[in-house]
């Protein structure tokens, strides 16, 4: 098992591509984002995570925000100021109790319905931006389960890539190629963009981070690694995060957290070291550093079946399906609908309903419980 142990970190190392891929091309085609800026973020962000956590713990671009940049809601300045403000607002959180508070106020029912619901939105935003042949699609989603079955399983991530690119792949893009040594430029965003995060931004992101990047990245981190429980956080995610973000974001990062998609994509495709999350980095620093603004070229080679196919089985392995069908039928209610106000009204909405259900549904079955004895009294 040592033996393969290399291979698989390295496979399993593009893992969240669906969540990375479609965010970054987005927010540098749409948004204008430059792509040095953004690699060297990721890059150096996912290094000091694999080093400092030496588990599979995701780097992703903030997804409320990346989605408010590409609908053109968000400027690049705003962006890098949305870094800054919540890179300080989590280094804060980090060393105070907050978030531990709040970890309370989510029952178990409404962290599964949140996971299931998180693993569905994965897919439906995968979808809307991607163009797919659907033959394809189901050939390659059908190799990556089916390699998880046997002995390929530790190279089953990158068998997915090389058999998309090379089956799918246009080596056009190839052509006019050329190696161009880029560093990312230090800039400060303006005050009015500062003003401008608080009504735009920072509140609907920040409430995504607290519930998706921190709380349920820890449990879930902490129910794949026990032996690192102490360790794998909320608070420390939060510390990690928000000097990411705060000294990285005027280098022309975009706002990057933890993410519980992404933990689920690294483990379900075999990592289960720092290695996989530092190799990412590594590759994204190289691409930023040969090619500059070429990036986004390469960036496109990777077809959208290879991404969706690893979307699938990484949402697959998010929501946990075994898991949610020992629960109670009227846990399921709860869950079921929390998945479409997740859809139509964005996961916060989803959690806040969620606890209300359960909060309810659990004063009810106390209720039914207790009322006999207090009428027999």
């Amino acid at each position: 098992m040592q033996k393969l142990l290399p291979l698989r970190e390295f496979s399993s190392a593009f893992a969240d591509l669906g969540t990375f891929l479609p965010l970054a091309l987005g927010l540098i085609v749409v948004a204008g984002i430059d792509p040095v800026g953004l690699l060297y973020g990721f890059g150096l962000f996912a290094i000091a995570t694999g080093v400092i956590y030496r588990r599979p713990i995701p780097v992703q671009p903030m997804k409320a925000v990346a989605a408010m940049g590409i609908a053109g809601l968000a400027s690049p300045d705003v962006l890098m100021a949305t870094g800054i403000l919540l890179g300080v607002t989590l280094v804060v959180l980090s060393f105070t109790n907050a978030i531990g508070a709040l970890k309370g106020f989510f029952p178990k029912t409404v962290l599964l319905g949140m996971r299931l619901a998180l693993a569905i939105s994965l897919v439906v935003t995968v979808l809307d931006y991607s163009e797919f042949a659907l033959v394809p699609l189901l050939v390659l989603l059908s190799g990556l389960v089916a390699m998880q079955f046997g002995s390929m399983k530790s190279l089953s991530c990158i068998a997915v890539l090389v058999i998309g690119w090379w089956w799918l792949g246009e080596t056009e893009y190839w052509s006019g190629m050329v190696v161009q040594y880029a560093v990312p430029e230090y800039n400060l965003p303006s005050i009015n963009s500062l003003f401008a995060v608080l009504t735009t931004t920072y509140f609907p992101q920040l409430a995504l981070t607290l519930t998706n990047a921190l709380i349920l990245t820890a449990i879930i981190a902490q129910e794949y690694f026990p032996d690192r429980s102490q360790e794998l956080t909320e608070k420390r995610f939060a510390c990690t995060s928000g000097f990411a973000n705060l000294l990285l974001a005027p280098f022309g990062a975009i706002p990057m957290c933890h993410g519980a998609g992404g933990l689920s994509a690294y483990y379900g495709l075999g990592s289960r070291t720092g290695w996989s999350i530092a190799i990412f980095g590594m590759v994204c620093l190289v691409i930023a550093f040969m090619f500059g603004s070429q990036a986004v070229v390469i960036l496109r080679m990777v077809p959208d079946e290879v991404i969706i196919t690893l979307v699938l089985y990484a949402s697959w392995v998010l929501a946990d399906p075994p898991k949610l069908l020992k629960i109670s039928p009227s846990c399921w209610v709860i869950i079921g609908l929390m998945v479409p106000l997740a859809l139509f009204g964005g996961l916060f909405l989803a959690l806040l309903a969620g606890i209300m259900l359960e909060r309810c549904r659990s004063w009810w079955s106390k209720s039914r419980l207790t009322g006999p004895k207090a009428s027999q009294q």
